[in-house]
């Protein structure tokens, strides 16, 4: 997830694929969990405890919200034992200032921002949205507007043939979502 305000300030937020660490301190062998992270001008995440760890298959609800001038908070939970709360500065989100929110899937390539993407055979299946929605207004007064196709830009970035939509709740903006680092004829 993310956003940008003023066509000037990104955000990114959500869920990155981590290395776990255990309770003794020791750190998995491969990665095998997802891990709350934002980025503004530095990358942030979550601690690294297992209460803060989202396991693949497991159903989680995500948002950004504007906390205030210049601030958003982000909550990650799985509605059950699990729930990772953090505001952190935005620059640029403040009233009266145009922003554009984004859902992202990716197979991040961290540190190559800027730079051609690497080859690579990495590859995520079965993702999926159950449900999508953007807020509109302030406090209880802001309405749910579900993202569906009318109300975004589909990227399929760097080869729409790495990628695979298939949509399930069009009305809620819900889609699965296959990534392949290499294209899938």
């Amino acid at each position: 997830m993310g956003g940008n305000a003023g066509g000037n300030f990104e955000v990114d937020a959500g869920l990155s694929w981590e290395f776990t660490v255990d309770e003794n301190g020791k750190k998995s062998d491969k990665r095998n969990a997802f891990r709350p992270f934002w980025r503004t001008k530095t990358w942030n995440a979550a601690p690294a405890k297992k209460e803060f760890y989202f396991y693949p298959g497991e159903t989680v609800q995500m948002a950004i919200l504007v906390a205030g001038p210049k601030k958003l908070r982000m909550i990650i939970s799985n509605g059950k034992d699990k729930t990772f709360q953090t505001e952190f500065e935005a620059e640029g989100f403040a009233a009266n200032v145009p922003r554009q929110f984004k859902r992202v899937n990716a197979i991040d390539q961290f540190g190559n921002e800027g730079k051609a993407v690497s080859p690579t055979t990495a590859e995520i299946t079965g993702a999926e949205w159950l449900q999508t929605v953007v807020l509109r207004g302030e406090g209880a007064n802001a309405k749910q507007i579900p993202l569906t196709a009318e109300k975004f830009t589909d990227m399929r970035c760097p080869n729409e043939k790495n990628i695979v939509v298939k949509l399930t709740e069009k009305e809620k903006g819900g889609e699965k979502i296959d990534l392949f680092g290499s294209p899938k004829n």
